[in-house]
């Protein structure tokens, strides 16, 4: 008996291997061989991006400041405020 129990464990265990390695999909970012996600890119292409590419992409953006701050004049002498 333990040796049709042993082989019904390898079956099971022979097909959670297959199932593991049937999820595992090449990363369109890095190109590592991983379990994927589906990502949509642009609104039209479909991507599969690893956990840690997929939480780079969906990091929002740092927001630039809309006004630009300029450098202080130099300091010069009153007589070339011409110049400024």
């Amino acid at each position: 008996m333990t040796y049709v129990l042993a082989r019904e464990e390898f079956i099971k265990m022979r097909n959670n291997i297959r199932r593991a390695v049937q999820a595992l999909d090449v990363c369109w970012k890095c190109q590592k061989v991983s379990e994927c996600q589906k990502y949509i890119l642009g609104h039209t292409v479909l991507v599969w991006l690893c956990n840690g590419c997929l939480s780079v992409i969906e990091k929002p953006a740092v927001e630039r400041p809309r006004t630009r701050t300029h450098a202080a004049a130099p300091n010069v002498p009153d007589s070339w405020a011409s110049l400024r």
